[in-house]
């Protein structure tokens, strides 16, 4: 294995600590603190994002549905990054065959789902089985996305060895 390729794995599973520092911490948070967060992040995307804050200020939507659609975007997209970081270091340590990678990493991401959401029980928060969905939903985008980027390297190297 190349030197090249042992500092992209580590640079990853760096990465992917971080990342789930950054999930698990969210988790962790009480139910004020996590209220506080999501308000927080409401507001500036009802003040900043034009289209939003127009409809809010014509009804259309309240600012508790902004919230609730915020709260499950986080969910998928923390997962997407957290998916798409375990694909990508299943590509680099080149795990065969593919489908077993792709398994191994959705699997892995599902688990960690599973406990994301059991860490809010020592928060006194609700866990929800939607929102573990959610978070798988994110894992296998960011996989798919990884694996398209994967595709299109391989195809553009096809190409480079053709000239």
């Amino acid at each position: 294995m190349s030197k090249t390729r042992i500092v992209a794995i580590i640079i990853d599973s760096i990465l992917i600590l971080l990342t789930l520092l950054f999930i698990f911490g969210n988790s962790l948070q009480n139910v004020e603190e996590s209220t506080n967060t999501s308000e927080g992040v409401t507001n500036i995307i009802v003040e900043k994002v034009e289209p939003i804050k127009g409809a809010v200020e014509s009804n259309k939507i309240t600012v508790d549905e902004v919230e609730a659609f915020t709260r499950s975007l986080a969910h998928v997209l923390e997962f997407a990054a957290l998916g798409a970081e375990f694909m990508l270091l299943v590509l680099l340590i080149g795990l065969k065959p593919l489908w077993c990678g792709i398994l191994l990493s959705n699997s892995s991401v599902l688990v960690l789902a599973v406990l994301d959401e059991a860490l809010q029980t020592l928060s006194d928060r609700a866990t929800e089985l939607i929102d573990i969905a959610k978070d798988f939903l994110g894992a296998c985008l960011g996989t798919l996305f990884v694996l398209m980027l994967y595709a299109i390297m391989l195809s553009f190297k096809k190409k480079q060895n053709k000239v």
